[in-house]
């Protein structure tokens, strides 16, 4: 049977052999408080005095956590119970495609101890948080791990209490901490870094556009998904490019029947490139198929893309335009020399072109991937195209502006 909270405060300091009084000094909290909680006279202690006993006591981890559930008001201590016995991260509607690399590396980075805040960075809609889920997911039946889920929503705080709290209820058991969608300009980083610095066996998994910046943090850049190569018409090998994979399979889900076959193989090809792989898009596109036949919705996506998919990435516009505003005059007008290379380029290309030393043309290739506006080109991952999107904002326009 579990304790009240008169029980457990006695129980307490009888192990730790100190009177009401002794107690009452080492805590600051009155020798009558402390008398009445025991017997039982008074049931809802403040949560401050609940906490100073805890110092005075000289609680920590687990023990603190089930001390401070135990005195918390029943109004107030639903996250303590989730804390204590979590909910799972949420299910999953469908199959993730195209991923599993992705989620083993993840994985791994966290398992490994090194690295204790991956954040996952990418353009919206790319599928961070379906990747956070599907690892928070294998995390959770996995047994063993405690695992805390908080998705960016309106007004809402990353943390649902303050990390010294939150740090209590989690002690030193083995956890994982998923924020979802939330911005770095919106979390309180003193809170992360309290959470790190007392919860050795924390690890925390995050999404966000960029990255949070702080000491320690291992970036995991979410690239879309690979599309196929141009001139693809197999319906056969198309199968098994995941961008085409995932929009035949959202394809069926408004178009009862429809097959990948030499008719629409390569409408379907072109369209995964035109949206670079983007789920989100892929998704928004094949709503379309509802109505139009495939090489229809091909002609829309050439003409006004982010019309097409606004109802389902209605900011994708805005979040490509802000990349590339944040670069300079020059690097836009790098940006748009690289797209005349069929085969994608590389950061030798890049040093080439620009004269500039391999380390500089590194670091900018790396910021272009940071930030979404490049896709890789290949299966080897070290050449590049800039999106079919970030073209369809008028890169020369600018450059000659």
């Amino acid at each position: 049977m579990q304790r009240n909270f008169g029980e457990l405060l006695k129980a307490h300091r009888t192990k730790r052999g100190a009177t009401q009084r002794q107690l009452a000094d080492l805590s600051t909290v009155s020798i009558r408080a402390i008398r009445d909680l025991e017997s039982g006279r008074a049931h809802r202690p403040r949560r401050d005095t609940v906490r100073l006993i805890a110092d005075g006591l000289g609680l920590r981890g687990r023990e603190r956590a089930d001390f401070e559930a135990a005195g918390c008001h029943p109004a107030a201590g639903d996250f303590r119970l989730r804390c204590a016995d979590p909910a799972p991260p949420p299910a999953p509607l469908n199959a993730l495609l195209g991923r599993d690399e992705e989620v083993t590396a993840v994985r791994e980075l966290l398992a490994a101890g090194s690295h204790r805040l991956v954040t996952i960075t990418g353009l919206s809609g790319v599928g961070k948080s379906r990747l956070a889920q599907e690892v928070a997911v294998g995390v959770h039946e996995s047994g063993g791990v405690v695992v805390l889920w908080s998705s960016a929503g309106a007004g809402e705080q990353p943390l649902p209490r303050t990390g010294g709290e939150l740090a209590v209820l989690i002690g030193d058991r083995p956890a994982l901490l998923v924020l979802d969608g939330h911005e770095p300009d919106r979390v309180r980083l003193d809170d992360l870094a309290v959470l790190l610095r007392e919860c050795r066996g924390l690890r925390i998994l995050a999404t966000a556009s960029v990255p949070f910046g702080l000491p320690g943090e291992r970036v995991f850049p979410l690239t879309p998904l690979a599309v196929p190569e141009p001139g693809s018409g197999d319906p056969v090998a198309l199968a098994a490019v995941p961008s085409v994979r995932l929009l035949v399979r959202e394809v069926r889900q408004v178009r009862t029947g429809f097959t990948l076959d030499r008719t629409t193989a390569a409408d379907v090809a072109a369209l995964c490139r035109r949206l670079d792989g983007i789920p989100a898009a892929l998704e928004a596109a094949a709503c379309w198929f509802l109505v139009y036949e495939p090489a229809a919705v091909l002609e829309h996506v050439r003409t006004d893309p982010f019309a097409l998919t606004a109802d389902h990435l209605p900011g994708l516009r805005d979040t490509l335009d802000s990349a590339v505003r944040g670069l300079d005059a020059t690097e836009v007008s790098l940006l748009a020399r690289l797209t005349g290379f069929d085969a994608g380029w590389s950061v030798g290309d890049v040093a080439g072109l620009t004269g500039i030393p391999a380390a500089a043309g590194a670091r900018f290739v790396r910021r272009l991937v940071l930030h979404g506006l490049v896709r890789p080109a290949g299966p080897d991952r070290t050449r590049f195209r800039t999106l079919d999107l970030v073209n369809a904002l008028g890169l020369d326009h600018r450059v000659a502006v």
